[in-house]
């Protein structure tokens, strides 16, 4: 799990937000779209921070790794009509992530979705509390997958519901995640996009990564084809 703080900067004002986001290789983080993006303009790349091996934010243990970022890609689409579409956001590092690091490795990605319906997947954050306030550690909890037309969801949309906790603002980008008993690793299956202002018990929208299979790809192969994705052989 990344934390990724952005500064935006719009006519000489700027503000700093914090999103999560995901290792898919060792030069490229996965995250939202949304996360990266103000008024239709993609953030400079300068402006971008990743910390990782993080878990609180207000202890750090002086084991944690910050990266900058190189490149940003988001989809054409969504800077033309906004969140509801292509929520999802690729950045190539300019440094090599160590995965000998503790903390560190890769989420795997897989081309063909998953038969989650119905099913329970982890999510995680840093994102707010059942208090409204921002989690100083970050949290992990499960939801359940439900048919997207329950949440008037598109091709693209993975649409999850939960009872006690949900994700919440701060938790955008961040990775749902399946155990997969196969291979007994974590692969994602989506990214925290859109939900209910109140959160809790509330039905949210994430970003399903199967979707942008190809795309991702693309932008890997085009940018450090000498790394990949964890994935099923």
């Amino acid at each position: 799990m990344v934390h990724l703080y952005v500064m935006f900067v719009v006519n000489d004002i700027s503000w700093t937000s914090s999103c999560g986001a995901s290792i898919i290789t060792a030069r490229h983080v996965l995250t939202a779209a949304h996360c990266v993006v103000s008024n239709g303009i993609v953030v400079r790349p300068e402006n971008l921070e990743m910390i990782l091996a993080k878990h609180d934010r207000d202890k750090p243990t002086g084991k944690e790794i910050t990266i900058k970022a190189e490149r940003v890609f988001v989809r054409d689409i969504y800077l033309q009509k906004g969140l509801s579409f292509h929520d999802i956001a690729v950045i190539f590092t300019k440094e090599t992530i160590d995965f000998s690091t503790p903390l560190v490795g890769p989420i795997c990605v897989e081309k063909e979705e998953y038969p989650i319906i119905n099913r329970r997947i982890n999510i995680m954050g840093w994102g707010l509390t059942e208090n409204y306030v921002a989690s100083p550690f970050l949290r992990k909890s499960k939801a359940r997958v439900m048919d997207p037309i329950i949440c008037g969801g598109r091709a693209w949309d993975v649409c999850t519901m939960t009872s006690i906790s949900s994700t919440c603002n701060g938790d955008s980008g961040g990775p749902l995640v399946w155990l997969d008993k196969e291979t007994n690793r974590y692969s994602q299956i989506s990214l925290v996009s859109r939900g209910s202002e109140k959160c809790r018990g509330k039905q949210s929208i994430s970003t399903l990564v199967a979707y942008f299979y190809d795309w991702i790809q693309e932008i890997i192969s085009d940018t450090d084809p000498s790394v990949q994705t964890c994935h099923k052989i």
